[in-house]
């Protein structure tokens, strides 16, 4: 049933609470303070996918420590940091001896050492630039010092004392004779 309040009749005035009750008012909700209607639906992952999301986020941590590490203005940040390198070698079996050769641009006799032992040879050297910081005012410096460091194992004895190298042209060629070469012999496929 519905009633209808008349011009002439004034509103009843709203009841004040009891002194043991506590008058609670209700807010009306705001555009702002709705619940979403709409719902969010992730797509399924695969493994494939979390694995690849894993190797990008350690790919950014790797590429950021780098940055970190190695700034793309470290040769002006550190000049002074000599080039390592290690030579490329050739190692040739010719039955009786092996012949090693290494590329060693720029670097002449004085400047490298050879260590031979009966199964491997370590050749190590040091050549380049040294600058003096007292007598120079360099603007740039771009040529370093280069050192090198190379052990390479060998698959027989060789005779320590018959050991001989050369230095031609950037490459340096080791003579390595053998202890007791080794018999080959074919076999015939039947």
């Amino acid at each position: 049933m519905v009633s209808f309040m008349s011009e002439n009749k004034k509103p009843a005035k709203a009841e004040e609470p009891k002194k043991n009750e506590v008058a609670v008012t209700k807010k009306k909700r705001t555009a702002l303070s709705k619940s979403p209607e709409k719902t969010i639906v992730l797509a399924p992952s695969t493994s494939s996918d979390l694995w690849q999301a894993f190797d990008d986020t350690f790919a950014r941590f790797r590429d950021d420590f780098e940055d970190l590490l190695f700034p793309a203005n470290w040769p002006t940040v550190f000049p002074i940091i000599p080039e390592i390198r290690v030579p490329t070698v050739d190692l040739e079996d010719r039955e009786k001896d092996y012949l090693l050769k290494a590329e060693m641009p720029g670097f002449k006799k004085e400047d490298i050492e050879i260590e031979v032992q009966d199964n491997s040879i370590t050749i190590s050297g040091t050549a380049g630039w040294k600058y003096d910081k007292k007598t120079q005012a360099y603007l740039c410096k771009e040529r370093a010092c280069k050192s090198f460091y190379r052990t390479v194992e060998l698959p027989e004895e060789i005779k320590v004392d018959d050991v001989a190298a050369n230095i031609s042209e950037g490459v340096l060629e080791i003579t390595l004779p053998k202890k007791a070469p080794k018999q080959k012999r074919k076999v015939a496929v039947k």
